[in-house]
């Protein structure tokens, strides 16, 4: 049987197992050469093979194969540099994510989905580690808006404070600044009121729909009026999202959206009948 078939064979084996068993398949696969087989493999032309081999060294945390991995890091294509990068952050001697990024020249270049995930890893495993990235200004804004995604899914919000400064710094009509309020929303967090007040306000249409997201997330009464404005508002996305913010706020909401349902303009009645009916209340 040829050595590439026995090497996908033992992958495709390994991922079929847990535990003891795993571990036992991972040393065989280790005595049978397939680690060394991988290696080589990352010098390939082919770039499908090449993340194959990378995909399958992620199994093996010895030394060479995490040698292997650090020197992927310069490959040619970003996301097999990427898929290195992963592999090496879920292992058991992980390096630095400032290391990481450094050798993958995100310094220099834009994220991907995969920054994303890589950066989601060590939110959960190594939080200040992201939170340094958030707050370094040599780097890229994508870079620095992919760490502040990856902080705001593990739910960590020792970072609201720098988010709330970086929104109410950002421009009314940047693309950062509906970024910055949805990682308000998705944290959570009563602390993000003051940027959650202002995106309200705001001109861009993004960032008033991830504004009101967040209040309805956060619960923020304080919105209420401004939310209740917002439902005679000329786009269905800012409407719709600021009808169901309010929905979210409880009784002080729906007396809102009932006031607006019974004497509002007529896009913010329907706003409103609309929400209303949906769940079941009367207008």
């Amino acid at each position: 049987m040829a050595d590439s078939v026995v090497t996908q064979l033992t992958l495709d084996l390994i991922q079929l197992v847990r535990g003891a068993e795993r571990i036992q398949f991972i040393g065989k696969a280790a005595e049978l050469g397939v680690p060394d087989r991988l290696r080589r493999q990352l010098r390939s032309f082919s770039r499908r093979r090449r993340m194959i081999a990378v995909q399958g060294l992620a199994l093996f945390d010895d030394d060479l194969s995490r040698e292997a991995l650090l020197d992927t890091l310069g490959d040619r294509d970003d996301e097999i540099r990427l898929a290195a990068a992963l592999a090496l952050g879920r292992g058991d001697n992980r390096p630095g994510l400032d290391e990481l990024v450094a050798r993958l020249g995100l310094r220099d270049h834009r994220s991907s989905l995969l920054t994303v995930t890589l950066f989601r890893h060590y939110a959960n495993e190594a939080p200040d580690e992201v939170q340094a990235l958030v707050l370094d200004t040599d780097l890229p804004l994508s870079v620095r808006l992919a760490a502040i995604e990856a902080q705001a899914v593990s739910g960590d919000y020792r970072l609201v404070p720098a988010i709330v400064e970086l929104g109410l710094r950002a421009p009314d009509d940047s693309e950062e600044l509906p970024r910055y309020l949805h990682a308000l929303g998705r944290i959570g967090h009563p602390a993000a009121r003051d940027a959650v007040l202002a995106g309200l306000a705001s001109n861009s249409m993004p960032a008033r729909v991830a504004a009101a997201g967040a209040a309805g997330r956060i619960a923020l009464l304080e919105s209420a009026d401004q939310l209740a404005g917002l439902l005679d508002a000329p786009e269905w996305w800012v409407r719709f999202r600021s009808a169901e913010a309010l929905l979210q706020l409880g009784d002080t909401g729906i007396v809102r959206l009932r006031e607006a349902a019974a004497s509002g303009g007529e896009l913010a009645r329907e706003a409103a009948a609309a929400m209303l009916a949906e769940r079941g209340l009367a207008p």
